[in-house]
């Protein structure tokens, strides 16, 4: 068990964290035309967005249950632990399921975002904004 424990919570973020940074590398200056996509990048961006749905819907329910308050201070402090090189899985381990499950989608959302041309959304946040009101602005009128 602690060795799963090592894995979920040292080595997969650390992973996930390379994995996005080569695919900011590799699709910074890919062109964000909205051509022809095949099946499996369609599957793909459903994925995305169905993992992306289903980190902020468990992001409010953390939000919203009132027996967590301290939690957001000890997955802070993970993070912090974690972009320091010297992880503390006594932090995460004292935190609800439901706070680890959040991080586990928060991050295969992440890894699933590096494999798309979506990815500059990461820095751009607003455009994926933008691109979502003026395709609802365009089907109301259309």
């Amino acid at each position: 068990m602690e060795m799963l424990q090592i894995f979920l919570w040292i080595v997969y973020p650390y992973s996930v964290v390379a994995i996005l940074a080569m695919g900011l590398v590799w699709q910074y200056d890919a062109s964000r035309e909205e051509g022809s996509r095949s099946k499996a990048g369609r599957l793909l961006l459903v994925v995305v967005k169905t993992l992306m749905a289903a980190s902020t819907a468990t992001g409010i329910a953390i939000v919203l249950s009132s027996s967590i308050a301290y939690e957001p201070v000890l997955l802070l402090r993970w993070l912090i632990s974690l972009a320091q090189l010297q992880p503390d899985m006594s932090l995460v381990m004292d935190v609800s399921i439901l706070s680890k499950v959040h991080f586990i989608i928060v991050f295969l959302f992440l890894l699933s975002l590096a494999f798309t041309k979506e990815i500059y959304y990461l820095f751009k946040p607003h455009l994926y904004l933008k691109k979502i009101f003026l395709k609802l602005h365009f089907e109301r009128r259309g």
